[in-house]
């Protein structure tokens, strides 16, 4: 059941990609089985947590349809907000800045800074970059 349901949410990020012309960019968590965050968040993480497997999915879909797919590392992304780069405060899944006064979800704010650091990446190799608009995501 669960396979099918990772399998369902790939071709829908891989489709999305392909209709809009654009790369896939994930977030590589290698090494995070390594925190130490306690025992209550190993065992949710490691019986959980199928991201791994769901990154493997859209890569070998993309890859099938020549889409091009990006790993990030994640650290330190969701402490810098992504409007003005100075370091925001995070409460729970908030997000603020005192600096600029914005925010937002925390998750939120650091996908942004994975985004601007894949079109960062793609724009030293001199690829053509393309933004994804905001906001059309459906929630399932």
């Amino acid at each position: 059941m669960v396979n099918d349901i990772l399998h369902k949410i790939s071709r829908a990020i891989v489709n999305e990609a392909l209709e809009n012309d654009s790369m896939i960019v994930l977030g590589n968590l290698k090494g995070i089985r390594r925190n130490v965050k306690g025992r209550r968040f190993n065992r949710k993480l490691n019986n959980g947590f199928p991201y791994y497997k769901l990154s493997q999915f859209i890569e070998y879909k993309a890859k099938w349809l020549g889409i091009r797919v990006i790993k990030i590392s994640e650290k330190n992304t969701s402490k810098p907000c992504h409007k003005c780069g100075e370091e925001g405060v995070r409460v729970g899944s908030s997000f603020k800045c005192p600096n600029c006064g914005y925010s937002c979800h925390a998750d939120y704010n650091g996908a942004m800074n994975i985004l601007k650091r894949a079109t960062g990446l793609v724009s030293v190799a001199g690829a053509a970059l393309t933004q994804p608009e905001l906001g059309r995501m459906k929630p399932s």
